[in-house]
């Protein structure tokens, strides 16, 4: 048969067809749904291979068709942190089947802060981007800077916070409650931090002066101040993330604890209806509001209370006999519907100097729990989804 045989495609052929595969199907509809690792490996094929997969719109379009981005989506990575020291564990739902070393999946993030002898502490975790803040005590000194950090890029940017503080001075103690997350409508990410003044050290009592909140747009890199017309309520602890809104506990008037929700979007506060008792903690489930009893005097099962839309709580026991102490945090469901959980396990001494990770299966009867890490026990975790997004300002990025 000769070379113009209908049938036959010749060589010529098939190298053309690979020759003109246009750059649109390849880099829009191809690499954006490969690995991010695979990602940053291809960058040294080419310039273009290098400088397209860096761009905003190429990072956007792959976090969009990343199954794992979704607030809904199953949680199979954690971002561990403690101090200078982060990490991240990646878990699957047959590990705890089969003989698995979970010490093994806890990779350390090698990378330098350049951050001298400050502690950082985890502000929040959106779409790849780790934030976190130098707020090791209660003094205006250790809130200068925040960082957003990319692990899978390994590239980071410190944001000052000088200029930012005046109302404060070295004798007032005050409290922060720091956020982070993200704008689709203008693809901007921010980080919003509120203090409020606790004490006067030359007067020796409650300064009452109340919350200022200060917001930076990464996009604008500025910062800006707001207002909060709650004097009386104080938010306290790190806020959690779900679909554009950060919210925080909150002490108000009394000893009552409420909700504090902040729009993103529109810059606004809203107090919800989803009272906080002194043991609880709040939490993202199932791209759900939630919270979780963290009372080591508990009797009864442990309970964790989901808000759904629209204003409908579902409530999960955790039965008393997995031996549970302390449940600090409840984060996410995996693949096939167990959950996480942090908290000493009762099997063991009581030990103060350290917490566990571990998993609750729901499906089995009775719930099965399954501890995974032992940590030191101030660690911070947040879930992970890796990503090419950029911790840059736009004007001036730079390396880490």
């Amino acid at each position: 048969m000769g070379d113009n045989h209908p049938n036959i495609v010749s060589k010529k052929q098939v190298v053309d067809q690979q020759i003109y595969l246009s750059n649109d199907l390849l880099f829009q509809e191809i690499l954006t749904r490969l690995p991010v690792k695979s990602l940053v490996r291809f960058k040294s094929v080419s310039k273009q291979w290098y400088f397209t997969p860096s761009s905003s719109d190429f990072a956007n379009a792959h976090l969009i068709k990343s199954p794992l981005s979704h607030p809904s989506a199953s949680v199979n990575t954690l971002f561990i942190e403690r101090g200078h020291n982060c990490y991240l564990f990646s878990y699957d739902d047959d590990d705890d089947q089969i003989s698995v070393n979970f010490e093994d999946k806890l990779v350390k993030l090698e990378i330098d802060f350049d951050v001298e002898e400050d502690d950082l502490e985890l502000a929040g975790s959106c779409n790849g981007l780790i934030c976190l803040s130098s707020m090791s005590s209660f003094t205006p000194a250790s809130n200068e800077y925040f960082i957003i950090w990319n692990p899978s890029t390994r590239k980071l940017h410190k944001y000052a916070s000088y200029g930012y503080l005046e109302r404060f001075n070295n004798e007032q103690y005050f409290f922060v409650a720091p956020g982070f997350g993200y704008v689709s409508s203008v693809d901007d990410y921010k980080y919003v931090r509120i203090l409020t003044v606790l004490w006067n050290i030359d007067e020796g009592e409650y300064d009452g002066t109340g919350n200022i909140v200060h917001i930076f747009s990464l996009k604008e890199n500025k910062w800006r101040k707001i207002d909060f017309d709650h004097d009386d309520i104080s938010p306290c602890g790190q806020a959690v993330l779900i679909n554009e809104k950060l919210y925080w506990a909150a002490r108000s008037g009394g000893d009552d604890k409420v909700v504090v929700s902040f729009d993103l979007e529109a810059e606004r506060f809203d107090i919800i209806k989803f009272n906080v008792d002194r043991f609880e903690n709040l939490g993202v489930m199932g791209g759900c509001l939630s919270k979780c009893n963290c009372d080591k005097t508990f009797t009864g099962d442990k309970l964790m209370h989901i808000l759904q839309p629209p204003s409908i709580v579902k409530s999960v026991g955790v039965p008393k006999g997995l031996r549970l102490d302390t449940t600090s945090e409840m984060i996410g469901f995996t693949r096939s519907g167990k959950f996480f959980v942090t908290g000493p396990f009762n099997d063991e001494p009581m030990d103060f100097q350290s917490r566990t990770l571990g998993i609750v299966d729901t499906r089995t009867k009775p719930m099965q729990y399954t501890m995974l890490l032992r940590l030191d026990n101030f660690f911070k975790i947040a879930r992970y989804v890796p990503s090419l997004v950029s911790p840059f300002p736009i004007e001036g990025p730079s390396e880490a």
